[in-house]
């Protein structure tokens, strides 16, 4: 895994979805890793949902 692009890919995330630091780079490694699905307890109407990275699944 390349650390530099993926702390890339989640100032892109940051600047483009409005996502959290932490939210982007949980985002970010899920990609990198080619995740399926990123699978969150985060409510629906929070920003990481917005990212069309990867899909999101909501466990509320």
């Amino acid at each position: 895994m390349d650390l530099d692009a993926m702390l890339q890919a989640a100032e892109r995330e940051v600047a483009q979805f409005g996502l959290g630091a932490m939210d982007a780079l949980h985002i970010a490694a899920a990609v990198a890793l080619q995740a399926d699905q990123f699978i969150t307890n985060e409510k629906p109407e929070k920003s990481i949902h917005r990212t069309p990275s990867i899909p999101i699944l909501s466990l509320r």
